[in-house]
């Protein structure tokens, strides 16, 4: 008998321990594996190195050029008016010196654009984007765009002014070379000098 009140008691303690262990974890679900991240040099560019110039560079170069003759801190007109389109109705929620230094921003991020492998110019013939003198324009691109962010930070319309003349120069290197022979659909565009 007495073996048998001790086989209960330990039965009965070994019940009492289990009641106030926390409960068993349940065996962890594997996470879902993410998708692999597309790497930038492997997708193929959207667009055109014309069709790149047109919808960040040339507005956002213009947005800097633009201070040789406005302050951006000037106080603004309202429109009269409302409605007109995206472009009106949103021309002004960011506005001064915030303008031109996103400008430059972009203009400096977009250099990495312009460098994309697989970029096509518009008369289908491959960007040079390989050759080491149009890196060389598109780094003196990155170098004047970041002049401009600098001079933007100031505050400076004049500072800002002497670095749009230095990012009119980095643009007419490149254009000289590779842009300037016709058309955009010009069989000379895009041709390595010889």
């Amino acid at each position: 008998m007495r073996v048998l009140s001790v086989g209960f008691g330990l039965l009965f303690l070994t019940a009492a321990a289990a009641a106030q262990a926390p409960p068993a974890k349940a065996p962890a679900k594997a996470e879902p594996k993410a998708a692999p991240a597309r790497s930038s040099a492997s997708s193929k560019p959207a667009g055109t190195l014309a069709q790149l110039m047109r919808g960040l560079l040339f507005p956002n170069s213009n947005l800097i050029f633009d201070v040789q003759q406005t302050d951006p801190a000037a106080p603004k007109k309202k429109a009269e008016g409302t409605g007109g389109g995206a472009t009106s109705d949103f021309s002004s929620i960011y506005t001064g010196w915030e303008v031109v230094e996103n400008a430059a921003i972009v203009i400096t991020e977009s250099v990495d654009l312009i460098l994309k492998s697989g970029r096509l110019c518009d008369n289908g013939k491959p960007a040079p984007v390989a050759r080491a003198d149009f890196q060389k324009f598109a780094q003196g691109l990155r170098t004047a765009a970041h002049k401009s962010l600098a001079a933007a930070k100031t505050k400076s319309q004049e500072k800002v002014a002497d670095s749009a003349n230095d990012l009119a120069d980095a643009c007419l290197m490149c254009h000289e070379v590779y842009r300037d022979k016709g058309d955009a659909k010009s069989p000379l565009r895009c041709v390595a000098p010889k």
